[in-house]
């Protein structure tokens, strides 16, 4: 007598959980290298350049991202908006309006109280 085991709903279980935790794993990464990794919140967001987003991340900074996240400024922007051909404009407050091209920033006007 053979006794015959549906593979199917087996191999989910273990798929699953191999999700999870595969997960979990990536999470305790993102705990570790980042403590409040889950607490990123965007406080703006701004298309630009030809497949950039430009995300306010408030005191963690000004980040892009195009398929990998790079940070811009270790600043605050308290706004932006794309112009030109490619080109961010940020206003950082008390730091001054910026505008950044891809490659490097340039001050534009002073910041004010």
């Amino acid at each position: 007598m053979s006794i015959r085991i549906n593979t199917i709903p087996l191999v989910m279980v273990i798929l699953l959980s191999m999700s999870v935790a595969s997960m979990l794993s990536w999470a305790s990464v993102a705990e570790a290298v980042e403590p409040q990794a889950s607490s990123w919140i965007a406080e703006g967001l701004q298309a630009w350049g030809d497949h950039d987003l430009a995300v306010d991340f408030g005191a963690r900074g000004l980040w892009s991202y195009n398929g990998a996240w790079v940070q811009l400024s270790r600043l605050n922007p308290a706004d932006m908006a794309s112009w030109g051909n490619g080109r961010l404009a940020v206003n950082f407050g008390t730091h001054g309006l910026w505008t950044y091209d891809g490659r490097a920033w340039l001050k534009i006007s002073s910041g004010g109280e």
